[in-house]
């Protein structure tokens, strides 16, 4: 995993910013894959204002560490929800985004060119150009955590769909007995196996912690609670995957979020359902956690503002 380091003060760098359900992640990153300056904020506030209040000021502070003589070339910014075809954001998971013209107001209040991508294709951008990826032309990244969602590479063309919504896979129809009012809001597959649906799960188990970290934990000390609840999340996503696969076909699905960082308590229920269930000859597909891990969509953040890297 790249490591954060000094650049020369000349160099090139790009700002990125990713923008989760309870935490802001902002860093400085060098044309060729370097992190030279990372920090991490809990998201202050839930209303729309002061989260791109927090946001700008986030911005300012990684500027302020830019070196004299290093070149800026804008900030990339990942957010947890679509991005429309006119640039606002829709994030069901954050309250009042339903229309946000956030890279406006970033350069507004910046001065920084702003790109804006939903963070399911800044994550697989990141996995293509320094990660578990690097090289593949077809790959799906798949991302469990505060929500459920997929980024698609096909043939080196990302697809975003008519309205930035392609690869919500949250909203999945599991079957008529599992509706909520919850998944009404979330979608289906996402009111069941997404983080508030794992951290549920902990507690009625009596697995106690607040978040798939501690759940990953108690899997490796043999816990058998801890390993059945990542064989149901497993499978279920397991069934996701091999629609996916035998779909588009892709040579590599890479998951990502605090909850693959299970390894093969998770993968491998994922695995069984793709040979059972996708089609034949797509069976081959390689399937693995993410090489950057929290990192991932940093990166693809990152690559959105320079179009001339290698991904």
């Amino acid at each position: 995993m790249n490591a954060v380091r000094r650049v020369s003060s000349r160099g090139r760098l790009m700002m990125a910013v990713d923008l989760g359900g309870t935490k802001i992640l902002a860093g400085l990153i060098s044309v060729d894959g370097r992190l030279v300056r990372e920090l991490r904020r809990p998201v202050d506030a839930w209303n729309r204002s002061a989260l791109l209040t927090q946001l700008v000021s986030v911005v300012r502070e990684i500027q302020d560490h830019v070196p004299a003589r290093g070149r800026l070339e804008g900030v990339g910014v990942a957010v947890p929800g679509a991005v429309r075809p006119d640039g606002t954001v829709w994030a069901p998971n954050l309250k009042e985004w339903r229309r946000v013209a956030l890279a406006d107001h970033l350069t507004k209040y910046t001065g920084l060119r702003a790109v804006v991508e939903n963070d399911r294709l800044t994550s697989l951008l990141g996995e293509q150009w320094c990660g578990a990826a690097r090289g593949v032309g077809s790959a799906v990244f798949i991302t469990i955590g505060t929500g459920l969602g997929a980024g698609f590479m096909l043939d080196r063309h990302s697809f975003t769909g008519t309205h930035g919504v392609a690869g919500s896979i949250g909203w999945w129809v599991l079957g008529k007995d599992r509706t909520s009012a919850r998944s009404a809001e979330i979608g289906m597959l996402e009111a069941a196996v997404a983080g508030p649906a794992i951290l549920r799960r902990m507690r009625r188990a009596g697995i106690s912690g607040s978040s798939a970290r501690e759940l990953v934990t108690a899997a490796r000390r043999g816990d058998w609670r801890a390993r059945a609840i990542l064989k149901d999340v497993g499978e279920l996503v397991g069934l996701a995957v091999a629609n996916l696969v035998s779909l588009f076909d892709p040579e590599i699905v890479v998951l990502g979020g605090g909850v693959a960082q299970a390894g093969r308590f998770l993968l491998d229920p994922i695995r069984t359902a793709v040979r059972s269930h996708a089609q034949p000859l797509a069976r081959s597909v390689r399937i693995c956690r993410s090489a950057l891990g929290t990192r991932a969509s940093l990166f693809g953040a990152a690559a959105l503002v320079n179009p001339d890297l290698k991904v």
